[in-house]
């Protein structure tokens, strides 16, 4: 799915579970999501309540937009949403991640650190400080974060940043890493890396 910036600029990374899941029951090409706030709260083991709250919070942020409706069925009149998302500078994230035998706080988590990588790539170049200074949460539960998903195989450092290793996870679309690093960031290349048109992490 199409997940945009906002979803990192302005949430925590339960929200941000919330809004990959409401995501993945969302139209691929139109962007809008019929699905029922009691759907959400069955597939992510959540209350109701807090669904709603995530929702009015996606609401008020302008991360989406929610119309109401009314339809008159066999069993009467019901009201029902249809939200519609956005894809302004969005990254590429499969739903698969939804399966991952992790917490939901680490997908929200992992979504957002997808959202600080370089366009085109798997790479953050952001510092722990730095990267906790673009969310909107403390340097140590971004450290703590960090920690779990290197610990849990999601992600590896080393001197040219954070990456996420899992492609069929976290999609690199449109350009090759090579050739966006090399346009950008040309001072971090290796001989190596030069030599097979590769980024070795």
């Amino acid at each position: 799915r199409k997940i945009p910036q906002s979803v990192a600029d302005e949430l925590r990374p339960l929200e941000a579970y919330t809004y990959f899941l409401l995501s993945s029951k969302s139209d691929y090409n139109t962007l809008e999501s019929k699905v029922n706030q009691s759907t959400l709260a069955e597939l992510s083991n959540l209350d109701i309540k807090t669904i709603r709250n995530h929702i009015r919070k996606f609401e008020s942020k302008g991360i989406i937009k929610t119309d109401q409706s009314r339809k008159v069925g066999d069993k009467g009149a019901f009201r029902f949403n249809t939200y519609h998302l956005t894809d302004e500078n969005y990254s590429l994230i499969s739903v698969d991640l939804l399966n991952e035998p992790i917490g939901k706080e680490l997908i929200g988590f992992l979504v957002q650190l997808k959202l600080r990588c370089w366009n085109y790539s798997n790479l953050c170049r952001y510092s722990v400080r730095e990267l906790a200074n673009t969310l909107p949460y403390s340097k140590s539960t971004v450290d703590r974060y960090l920690i779990e998903a290197e610990r849990k195989g999601y992600i590896r450092r080393n001197e040219k940043g954070i990456i996420l290793v899992n492609t069929n996870l976290f999609i690199v679309d449109k350009m090759s890493e090579f050739e966006l690093i090399r346009r950008l960031y040309p001072e971090i290349l290796t001989d190596e890396d030069y030599r097979d048109h590769t980024v070795h992490y």
